[in-house]
């Protein structure tokens, strides 16, 4: 074997190793990834904005696969745990989906009644009222020979369990003139006094209105911020 293969021999040789080594340091990185990742497993992820005690559907989840090793013992793997439910809190896109971050739908507790009136745009806070919200339910009344005009919160804090889908009711005046209105339909949880007040005030106020509380705003109102009287004399 002359020199010149011998040296064609020594390069494939270290070729040869060298690609060994290569494939090798290949295995190792492979290997050290899967040891740090491990299986995969499939897990149920939002897609949307969710509110509190808003009802969670097919299409607001989506399966996404991570590891095992990632994932909570709490995590919810099955959309059969989803059916019926409504989520507990205010969740983001992405979020993923553990127990205790969805409940049931509230029901009722003892001694409350479900209560539903009619409301439009213009009295329902243009559409923003929402399945968990709370609200102040305020009423305008005329003034008699014996009191004044007056607007006041009739019920202070009401959880809304359902806002329902617009319809059209007729109404009549104390002529006996009949009207149509579009209005949609706004379910409340009361205790029972609660309940009769506003099953008064909606058949003997001129207008009934919503009050929308921010998120977290459950504190009492005082006697003050609860009525309101114009001043004798005043036009305002």
């Amino acid at each position: 074997m002359n020199p010149r293969q011998r040296r064609g021999v020594l390069l494939i040789i270290a070729t040869a190793i060298g690609a060994l080594v290569v494939f090798v340091a290949v295995l190792s990185v492979v290997s050290d990834v899967r040891s740090q990742v491990g299986p995969t497993a499939m897990v149920l992820q939002l897609t949307t904005d969710v509110q509190e005690l808003q009802a969670i559907t097919p299409d607001m989840i989506e399966e996404v696969s991570v590891p095992e090793r990632w994932i909570s013992e709490t995590a919810i793997l099955s959309a059969d745990e989803v059916v019926g439910k409504v989520s507990a809190s205010v969740f983001a896109p992405g979020t993923t989906l553990q127990q205790g971050m969805l409940i049931d739908p509230p029901g009722l507790q003892a001694g409350y009644r479900e209560v539903a009136i009619l409301v439009n745009a213009e009295t329902g806070v243009a559409g923003k009222v929402r399945s968990g919200d709370r609200v102040d339910i305020l009423a305008t009344t005329a003034g008699t020979e014996t009191s004044a005009d007056r607007a006041e919160v009739w019920v202070a804090n009401a959880l809304v369990l359902e806002v329902g889908i617009p319809r059209s009711s007729e109404d009549t005046d104390s002529s006996g003139n009949f009207s149509q209105q579009q209005g949609v339909p706004v379910t409340f949880a009361l205790p029972v006094e609660d309940a009769l007040r506003l099953a008064y005030a909606e058949t003997f106020s001129e207008k009934l209105r919503l009050a929308l509380r921010g998120r977290g705003d459950e504190g009492a109102l005082t006697d003050s911020d609860s009525l309101f009287q114009p001043v004798a004399g005043s036009s305002s």
